[in-house]
């Protein structure tokens, strides 16, 4: 009954730390993700950072009330098997035996603060242990991901998404209202009696230096996609790319671990504020579980030996 008691939190964290396993994989299939400023990628590295905050609670809960390795030790080793199930198998193993380390870390550093507080407060007590599991969570991930990213540069190289282009060029203060408010240059109007003349006569274009070809597009509405503006968009945009392209093909090879920093220091700062809430929260949960009765806090009186001079 006793096991059971120390083992209840176990499913919940197995199944938080699926959840954290599982946002992962869109990350680890393109790279365009990070490039992202769209608020819809902002969520999803918001939700991934909360999964993470919440493993790490549980996990440090947990481990609070088995207070025994034989009772963590296999389930922290099911949860580094979990990623097996999702990812390739040799990224999976390096992610498992990862995330098996933070485990153990956290637990044996966790196992010497409760042997040695002398009243319990769950805020400063599991509190470093979960920032410090997060981070080293993080530092798993982001070491993976270095990996495919690299594998996935060197297969199809690495292109800077359009997406990104776009956005930075919506962002550039581009003086385009004189050219927007203003009418784009239309060609006289010429009726179809003289457009049929002059394709009876060819070469009177091609004395003024025309193609004759021009005809068939004289008196037809000019499509939005073709229009000077979109065109000129257009230009402008893969100028900037085939520039960022060349000042980066040089350095193709340090994209990725630049691009693991980059993450690293987005999910860090984002689990950084959510854990923020983790402090109330233990104080709540240990609140909780003390009035239902499933944990039981004793007042010990010691004695203390002062030096009197």
């Amino acid at each position: 009954m006793l096991i059971l008691k120390k083992l209840t939190l176990a499913p919940l964290f197995l199944i938080a730390f699926a959840l954290f396993v599982y946002q992962l994989i869109p990350l680890l299939k393109s790279y365009d993700l990070i490039f992202s400023l769209s608020i819809n990628t902002f969520i999803s590295l918001l939700i991934l950072s909360f999964l993470i905050s919440i493993s790490c609670l549980l996990f440090v809960i947990f481990a609070t009330l088995a207070q025994d390795l034989k009772i963590a030790l296999p389930v922290s080793l099911i949860s580094a098997l979990i990623p097996m199930l999702f990812l390739e198998p040799a990224l999976g193993l390096i992610f498992a035996v990862a995330i098996f380390i933070s485990f153990l870390l956290t637990y044996l550093s966790l196992d010497v603060s409760l042997k040695s507080y002398l009243t319990f407060k769950p805020e400063s007590i599991l509190g470093p242990s979960i920032r410090h599991l997060s981070g080293l969570l993080i530092l798993s991930f982001c070491l993976i991901y270095f990996l495919s990213t690299s594998k996935i540069i060197a297969q199809a190289g690495f292109q800077i998404p359009d997406s990104l282009i776009e956005t930075a060029l919506k962002m550039t203060p581009l003086d385009l209202a004189t050219e927007q408010s203003s009418p784009a240059p239309q060609l006289p109007a010429i009726s179809q009696e003289q457009i049929d003349l002059l394709k009876q006569n060819p070469e009177l274009l091609r004395q003024s230096g025309l193609d004759p070809a021009i005809l068939d597009t004289l008196n037809q509405p000019q499509s939005k996609a073709g229009s000077p503006q979109n065109l000129t968009q257009d230009l402008i945009k893969q100028t900037v790319k085939d520039q960022i392209q060349s000042f980066i093909k040089p350095y193709v090879n340090f994209v990725p671990a630049g691009l693991a920093i980059l993450l690293f220091l987005t999910l860090q700062s984002l689990t950084s504020l959510i854990n923020l809430l983790i402090y109330p929260l233990l104080w709540i949960i240990f609140y909780i579980l003390e009035k239902t009765g499933f944990v039981k806090f004793e007042t010990e009186q010691r004695p203390v030996r002062k030096m009197i001079v």
